[in-house]
C-alpha cells in the first residue's frame, strides 16, 4: 500500500504532467485530489496556476492566499513573495481593484527586500512595469523597471525573464514615440514566445499582448495581422482562453480597421462575454471597440449604453480613459463639438505627454471641434501637435491622420490648394494602409477643396466615390455628411465667392484679377499684357468659373473679390 506522502506526490506529478499538456481540468483534478490528503502550500499554489488557466477565480484567490498564508508561517520568504506578485495580478485582472493589487506588490516587494537576488525580484519589476503603462501611462518608469528586471535575468540567466523585460522596454518605447527602437523588441520578444522558447505561458500570453498593443497604438496593422494570425493558430484549441480572448479583442481592431465591422462585431461579442464573465477589468476594450462600430454605424444610442457600462466598476480600472476618448468621438458625431472639445480635452490632460502614441486620436477629435467652434488658433496648434507626434512615430496611418487634420485647417483658413494636397495624401496613405472608411473621409475632404477650387467634375468624382464607399460600409453619419457636401457641390450658391481663396488662381489669372479690380477693359489688359483679346476673355472665363459667378455682376463680384484678398496693389 502505498504510503500518504506517496499518493500525495504522485497525484502532483500527474497534475503537473497535466498542465504541461495544457489539460487544466485534469490538473486540478489532481491537485484538490492531494489536497484532500494532505494541504502543503505547493499544492494550493499549484491549484491556483490550474484554476487560473480555467478562470476559476474564487479558486484561484482562495488557494492563493492560503498558500501565502503558509509560506509566511513556514518562513519562505521567496515563496510568499512569488505568490504575492500572482495575487496582485488576480485583483487587477479578475476584479479590476487596483488599490488591492497594488497593495499586494508592495506586499511582494518588501518581502524581497533582504533576499540574494532571485527571479521573483525581476518579476516583480516587471509587473509593475505593466501597471506603469496601462493604469498610470507611465513609459518612462515602465522602462526603466524593464531596464532593472533585464539586469537581474541577465544575472540569472533567466530566459523567459529576460524576453518579458525585453518586450516590456520596447512597449515602453513605443508609448514614447520612439518606434523604431521599441518595435524591434516586441519582434524579438514575440518571436521567442511563439516558437516555444519561452516556458511559461503567461509570460508568452503578456509578451504577444504587449506586441499587438503597440500595432494598434501605431496604427501598424499589417504587423498586427501578422502576429494575430499566429496567436490565434496557437490558441485555436480552447486549451489558452484568455489568451484567445485577448488575442480576439486586438484581432477585432484590425477588423474595424480593414472595414470588415460585422465580424469584428461577432469577435468582440464573444471576447467581451467570455472577459466579462471572468476577467472583467480586461473587457472594457471590447466594449469601447464595439461603441466604435455602432457610433460609425449612427446607433448612438446603443454606443452610449456600451460606454455607461464600460465606465462603471470593475471596467472603468482599464477603461476609464478609453472611455473618455470614444465619448468625444460620439459627442463629434452628434454634432456637439463642444462637448467634444470638453472630453476630448479632459482625455488629453489625463494622458502625460510623454506617453505619446496615446494623443493622436484625442488631438484628432479636438482639432476638428476646435473647428467647428471656429477656434481657429487653437486648431492650428493641436493639429501641429498631432503631426509632430506622427512624424515621430513614422507609420504611414498616423502621418495619414496628421495630414487629414492638416487638411480640415487648410480649409478653415482658405488655403485651397494646400488643403487639397493634404487631403490627397491621406488618401493614399489610408489607401495603402487598407483603410476604407478613412480613406472615403479623407476623400470628403479633397472633394471639398477642389469644390472651393472650381474643380467641380472632379470634386463630384470624389465625392461620390466616398458616398458608395460609405454605403457599403453603413457607415450612416459620415454618409449623411458626404451627401451634404454633393448637394453643396451641385448647388454651387450665387456666394461661392466667399468660399474661393486666392489660391484657386493660377499667377496669371491674379494678374488678370488685379487689373479687373483696377477697372481696366480686355483691351486694355490685352494691350498692358502683351497677349490677344481672347486669351483675356480666356482668363477671364476660367476666373469667372472659379468663384461661382456669372453675368452682368460678375466684373462687379471678382473686383469684390480681389479687394477682399488684398490682390490690388
Amino acid at each position: 500500500m502505498p504510503t500518504t506522502s506517496g499518493s500525495v506526490q504522485k497525484l502532483m506529478m500527474n497534475g503537473q504532467r497535466a498542465m504541461g499538456r495544457t489539460d487544466w481540468t485534469e490538473a486540478k483534478k489532481c491537485f484538490e485530489q492531494a489536497l484532500q490528503i494532505k494541504e502543503t502550500p505547493e499544492l494550493l499554489e499549484l491549484l491556483g496556476l490550474a484554476t487560473w488557466w480555467l478562470d476559476d477565480a474564487e479558486t484561484t484567490f482562495d488557494s492563493r492566499e492560503k498558500a501565502f498564508q503558509i509560506y509566511r508561517r513556514q518562513g519562505n520568504t521567496r515563496a510568499a513573495a512569488r505568490v504575492a506578485i500572482s495575487i496582485a495580478y488576480d485583483y487587477f485582472s479578475f476584479r479590476g481593484e487596483y488599490a488591492l493589487s497594488n497593495g499586494w506588490s508592495r506586499r511582494a516587494n518588501r518581502l524581497l527586500e533582504n533576499l540574494e537576488t532571485v527571479p521573483e525580484h525581476g518579476l516583480v519589476k516587471a509587473w509593475d512595469g505593466n501597471v506603469a503603462i496601462e493604469v498610470d501611462h507611465d513609459p518612462a518608469k515602465a522602462f526603466r523597471l524593464g531596464k532593472e528586471a533585464a539586469d537581474i535575468a541577465e544575472e540569472l540567466q533567466d530566459f523567459d525573464l529576460q524576453m518579458m523585460s525585453i518586450a516590456l522596454q520596447g512597449l515602453a518605447l513605443v508609448f514614447e514615440g520612439k518606434v523604431e527602437e521599441g518595435m524591434p523588441l516586441l519582434d524579438e520578444a514575440a518571436t521567442a514566445a511563439m516558437t516555444g522558447e519561452i516556458s511559461d505561458l503567461e509570460t508568452s500570453i503578456n509578451i504577444c499582448c504587449y506586441l499587438i498593443t503597440a500595432c494598434e497604438y501605431v496604427r501598424d496593422y499589417n504587423r498586427a495581422v501578422q502576429w494575430c494570425f499566429r496567436v490565434n493558430r496557437r490558441t485555436e484549441n480552447g486549451t489558452f482562453p484568455l489568451m484567445f480572448s485577448f488575442c480576439q479583442i486586438h484581432y477585432a481592431g484590425v477588423l474595424i480597421w480593414n472595414g470588415d465591422w460585422d465580424e469584428a462585431e461577432t469577435v468582440l461579442k464573444k471576447a467581451s462575454n467570455n472577459l466579462i464573465d471572468s476577467r472583467p477589468a480586461h473587457a472594457a476594450e471590447g466594449l469601447v471597440k464595439l461603441a466604435g462600430i455602432c457610433r460609425f454605424r449612427g446607433e448612438f444610442k446603443k454606443a452610449e449604453e456600451l460606454l455607461d457600462k464600460a465606465g462603471k466598476k470593475p471596467f472603468r480600472m482599464l477603461g476609464a480613459n478609453l472611455v473618455l476618448l470614444e465619448k468625444a468621438a460620439l459627442a463629434y458625431d452628434r454634432g456637439d463639438p463642444l462637448t467634444a472639445a470638453n472630453l476630448a480635452d479632459r482625455y488629453l490632460l489625463n494622458t502625460p505627454e510623454e506617453c505619446r502614441l496615446m494623443l493622436p486620436k484625442g488631438l484628432e477629435i479636438l482639432t476638428l471641434s476646435q473647428l467647428d467652434l471656429h477656434k481657429l488658433k487653437e486648431a492650428v496648434q493641436t493639429s501641429q501637435r498631432l503631426r509632430i507626434i506622427a512624424e515621430m512615430a513614422g507609420t504611414e496611418p498616423l502621418i495619414a491622420f496628421a495630414h487629414y487634420t492638416d487638411g480640415t485647417v487648410h480649409l478653415a483658413k482658405k488655403e485651397n490648394q494646400q488643403a487639397c494636397k493634404c487631403f490627397e495624401r491621406s488618401v493614399e496613405l489610408f489607401h495603402r494602409n487598407k483603410n476604407p472608411f478613412q480613406t472615403a473621409r479623407s476623400r470628403c475632404g479633397v472633394a471639398r477643396a477642389l469644390h472651393r477650387l472650381g474643380q467641380i467634375q472632379l470634386s463630384l468624382r470624389e465625392i461620390h466615390t466616398a458616398i458608395e464607399t460609405f454605403q457599403d460600409l453603413k457607415a450612416q453619419p459620415e454618409q449623411e455628411r458626404a451627401k451634404a457636401i454633393l448637394k453643396k457641390i451641385k448647388n454651387q450658391p450665387a456666394d461661392y465667392a466667399e468660399a474661393s481663396s486666392p489660391d484657386a488662381f493660377t499667377a496669371r489669372e491674379q494678374e488678370i484679377l488685379c487689373e479687373i479690380a483696377k477697372g481696366k477693359s480686355n483691351s486694355q489688359i490685352a494691350t498692358d499684357h502683351y497677349i490677344s483679346i481672347r486669351t483675356v476673355e480666356r482668363h477671364i472665363s476660367n476666373i469667372y468659373g472659379k468663384l461661382g459667378i456669372s453675368g452682368k455682376s460678375a466684373r462687379a463680384k471678382a473686383t469684390a473679390f480681389a479687394h477682399r484678398n488684398e490682390l490690388v496693389g
